[in-house]
């Protein structure tokens, strides 16, 4: 059995994301003869396997296996410091956030580029919700653990840079997850919005603050290296090392970026 190939990508973005429905018109100028063939792409080209999907994606050109390397590096990096010294309820907060940060930044790497295939869309948008959603799960507990952690101590919260970075990734976060999930499942929102064809323009605003909320999420535990335990308990190499992969990483985002499907 050969495996499916992901299909040439367009350059103008009709239906972002989202699967075109069997009865949905086309939003751009182009002809009808174009939204035949894409569904005709969609019905004889076999839905690709989640492990298919992710290969090419997340190992595809060269910005995204050098995230991966990044991503997994600054993860295991902060996980052995955290053994070597280990801080109580403490060690939950960095241990459940780096996590966070990987499952986070590969929600978003796996969509570049976006497939312009129905199959391959809705796998796509699957994983990019099972990411999502398992990041948002591990950042909340991370976030519940420092919160809880600073309150028993009768310690001050949101005092440093990192806390203030944190709280407010975290916000954005719930705003980028709650927009995405009413777009995706609620045909009633999407009516309030101005109907789908509106729903569907509005999905590069989603692009842009993902980007923004991911360079944040990069940002907030560069800030973290300068706290009072880590510069206790880690050497300069350390640091140098963890900061390196983090700032590598979010380069190779960056970098992965399609302006084209920002409107840019």
């Amino acid at each position: 059995m050969t495996t499916a190939q992901r299909p040439v990508l367009t350059g103008a973005e009709v239906d972002p994301l989202l699967p075109r429905g069997p009865n949905a018109a086309s939003s751009s100028p182009a002809a009808t003869g174009d939204v035949d063939a894409e569904r005709m792409s969609s019905h004889t080209s076999p839905t690709p396997s989640a492990g298919s999907y992710l290969q090419q994606s997340l190992l595809k050109g060269w910005a995204a296996p050098l995230a991966q390397i990044g991503l997994l590096g600054s993860t295991i990096a902060t996980w052995l410091l955290l053994y070597e010294h280990p801080a109580g309820l403490f060690s939950y907060h960095p241990a459940l956030q780096s996590l966070a940060i990987l499952f986070f930044a590969e929600g978003v790497l796996l969509l570049q580029p976006q497939p312009s295939n129905n199959s391959f869309k809705r796998k796509g948008l699957q994983l990019h919700q099972l990411f999502q959603y398992s990041g948002l799960v591990l950042v909340l507990a991370g976030a519940s653990v420092i919160i809880y952690n600073k309150t028993i101590h009768n310690a001050e919260h949101a005092t440093t840079w990192h806390a203030r970075f944190g709280f407010l990734t975290l916000c954005l976060i719930l705003l980028q997850i709650l927009f995405g999930a009413v777009v995706v499942y609620s045909p009633v929102a999407r009516m309030l919005l101005g109907g789908e064809a509106t729903a569907k323009r509005l999905w590069k605003y989603h692009r842009m603050s993902g980007y923004a909320t991911m360079t944040l999420l990069i940002v907030t535990p560069l800030l973290a290296l300068q706290s009072t335990w880590v510069q206790s308990n880690s050497s300069t190499f350390q640091c140098v090392l963890i900061a390196s992969e983090l700032s590598v990483a979010g380069l190779c985002i960056v970098l992965s970026m399609q302006k084209s499907k920002l409107g840019l």
